[in-house]
């Protein structure tokens, strides 16, 4: 009966976990045959360009992660922001399935032990801690990209282009995701937003603080005039120099920052491999109570260091 208990729920993990991977390959093999390239879509007609905004909008039109009058679906923003085509659900489902399967691995390997529920609680996070990881790093790039899109926008504006045309300039020399999220602000703009509105929401997908800032003197410049083109390229070289003073702050803090990773990550990993080799070697640390206050208190101690090296190395 356990044997047959086991093989219905790996054969659930299985089930769930191709169901997710026909998802995300059917839209990505979607996007790949109508691009050609490694673009997510086109928008050869405006039935794509619906398409395309559906799956970041509700039935109502109103994105959910920037209405104010609603309740912000923060897992969707992210997965929008990471660029992940997923639902809420259907995350929630990948880290179930996640969870499943590492605890049938525990399973496997201790029973009924108090591995289990460990392990399926690493599982259930590694796809936030992915998610999370996928975001920073596609933020990251879009940041990097930006004082390049400033001055693309800044040309084109010269050359006596709008603002809505010069987004084209944008979409056209940038790379991903640079030129995906402007594009997709172009054809909100196509569709009737406003220029103010269709960069607002796009502010709302990156989340990005130098974003707000172009969009901010986009906004007041079109309220009360100015020249645009030289307030964005000065913009640009302010973000250029402060990309640079926080490089060279990564740079003075590197040492310290891989000290605290590593003081952290040795002991955890350490316990875990000997916990899988050896299992006895660690069962007085969970069935005494000497034990727990010990492991509490290591716990403690990791994460009082770990939070005072982080606070030492934070760059404002």
């Amino acid at each position: 009966m356990p044997l047959i208990i086991v093989l219905v729920a790996v054969a659930a993990a299985v089930g769930v976990a191709l169901v997710m991977y026909g998802i995300v390959s059917r839209e990505r093999a979607v996007a790949a045959a109508d691009t050609g390239r490694s673009a997510r879509v086109t928008y050869r007609t405006l039935a794509d360009v619906r398409e395309q905004l559906r799956r970041r909008f509700e039935p109502t039109g109103t994105p959910v992660w920037i209405a104010a009058n609603q309740n912000i679906n923060a897992l969707a923003a992210d997965l929008a922001s990471a660029d992940l085509q997923l639902r809420p659900y259907e995350f929630r489902l990948l880290q179930g399935a996640v969870a499943l399967g590492f605890a049938l691995i525990a399973f496997m390997r201790f029973g009924f032990n108090i591995a289990v529920p460990v392990l399926a609680v690493i599982g259930y996070v590694l796809p936030a801690l992915y998610l999370r990881n996928r975001r920073g790093r596609r933020l990251r790039t879009f940041e990097a990209g930006l004082p390049r899109a400033m001055e693309l926008i800044a040309n084109s504006m010269k050359a006596g282009q709008s603002v809505s045309q010069s987004l084209s300039a944008v979409t056209e020399n940038t790379g991903p995701p640079m030129s995906e999220e402007f594009g997709l602000a172009r054809r909100e703009i196509e569709l009737g937003a406003s220029v103010e509105s269709a960069l607002t929401n796009m502010v709302k997908r990156m989340g990005s603080t130098d974003l707000r800032l172009v969009v901010m003197v986009i906004t007041i410049q079109h309220s009360v005039g100015g020249d645009l083109p030289a307030i964005l390229t000065t913009l640009a070289d302010t973000m250029r120099q402060r990309a640079e003073m926080r490089e060279e702050v990564l740079a003075a803090t590197a040492q310290s920052r891989a000290s605290s990773l590593i003081i952290t990550l040795l002991p955890i990993a350490a316990a875990a491999l000997l916990y899988f080799l050896v299992p006895d070697y660690f069962h007085p640390m969970f069935v005494n109570p000497l034990g727990w206050v010990l492991l509490g208190l290591a716990a403690g101690l990791l994460a009082i260091g770990n939070l005072i090296i982080r606070r030492i190395t934070q760059i404002a």
